[in-house]
C-alpha cells in the first residue's frame, strides 16, 4: 500500500528540484482514486505553499476513456506557479512540456462547502473575470502517464504551471461552448479546439469544480483562480519553443520554454 506522506514528499522534491523520477515513490502507483487523492491531499498539506486556485482534468469523454477514469478530476494550483502571460518557464529537459489551452476564471465571491450542490447560476454569479489561459502539464514520474488517471491525480494532478491572459470584459453574454481556440508553436497552428470540449461548456466544468470541492469540505474563495480543462487535449511543445494559445477576440496567452 502507498504511504501518502512519503510519496508526497518525493513528488514535491522532484517538482522543486526539476527532476523526473524513474518510478513512483515506493515503487507502486496508486491502485485507485482513493489512494491517488490521499497522495494529492498530502501534497497540499506538505508543500507549504498557498493554494491559489484549482484545476480540472479529464473534462471530456475521450480523455476519460484514454486515462481509465470515469469522470473529471480536480487538483490544486499552487500560488507561485500561477503567472501572467507572457511567461518564460523552465522544465526538466525530459519533461512532458504539455500545453492545454483552457478557459480560466478568477473568483470574486465565496462558495463555501455546504450540503446542497451549487447551481450553475450560483457559481457564475461568484465568478469575477474570465481569462484565456494555458495550463502547462507535466509528470514528475517518467512512466506516470502510462499508469492512467490515478497516477496523474496523485502527481499534483498533472500541473506544472498556470499562465493567464488579460481579463475578458463582459464575458457573461458570450457562448463559451462555441468559442474557438488555436494553439501555435513557433507561429504554426498545431491544434484547434473549442469550449464545447470542456464538459460541453467551461461553465459546466467551473460548476463541477465548485461542487467537487464542496463535497470534500473545501471552498472556492474570492481571489481563487480556476482553470476548467483543455479545449483540445494535450499538445507537446519542444524545448526552446514559443507557444501561443489564440482565443481570437478573447485574447491570447504566450509561454516560452527556455529548455
Amino acid at each position: 500500500m502507498i504511504d501518502p506522506a512519503d510519496a508526497a514528499e518525493a513528488l514535491i522534491n522532484a517538482r522543486i528540484g526539476y527532476t523526473i523520477l524513474d518510478d513512483f515513490p515506493g515503487g507502486k502507483f496508486p491502485a485507485n482514486a482513493a489512494e491517488a487523492h490521499a497522495v494529492l491531499d498530502a501534497i497540499i498539506t506538505q508543500f507549504q505553499l498557498p493554494v491559489g486556485g484549482w484545476k480540472a482534468a479529464f473534462t471530456n469523454a475521450a480523455g476519460q476513456k484514454a486515462m481509465g477514469v470515469d469522470g473529471p478530476a480536480c487538483g490544486p494550483l499552487f500560488a507561485p506557479y500561477i503567472v501572467p502571460s507572457p511567461a518564460n518557464l523552465n522544465l526538466p529537459a525530459d519533461s512532458w512540456r504539455g500545453v492545454e489551452a483552457e478557459f480560466g476564471f478568477r473568483m470574486s465571491g465565496n462558495l463555501p462547502a455546504r450540503e446542497a450542490p451549487y447551481t450553475l447560476e450560483e457559481v457564475v454569479a461568484a465568478a469575477g473575470t474570465l481569462h484565456p489561459a494555458i495550463e502547462v502539464v507535466d509528470s514528475r514520474v517518467a512512466t506516470g502517464s502510462k499508469h492512467g488517471g490515478v497516477a496523474v491525480i496523485a502527481d499534483h494532478c498533472g500541473n506544472a504551471a498556470f499562465v493567464h491572459g488579460a481579463a475578458v470584459p463582459d464575458w457573461r453574454g458570450l457562448d463559451l461552448a462555441v468559442a474557438k481556440v488555436d494553439v501555435k508553436i513557433n507561429g504554426a497552428i498545431v491544434a484547434s479546439g473549442s469550449g464545447a470540449a470542456v464538459m460541453d461548456n467551461p461553465l459546466n466544468s467551473l460548476t463541477w469544480i465548485a461542487n467537487h470541492l464542496s463535497s470534500r469540505g473545501k471552498s472556492l474563495k474570492s481571489g481563487d483562480w480556476v482553470t476548467t480543462g483543455s479545449t483540445m487535449g494535450i499538445v507537446k511543445a519542444p524545448p526552446g519553443s514559443t507557444v501561443v494559445a489564440d482565443f481570437g477576440a478573447l485574447g491570447a496567452v504566450t509561454v516560452v520554454f527556455a529548455i
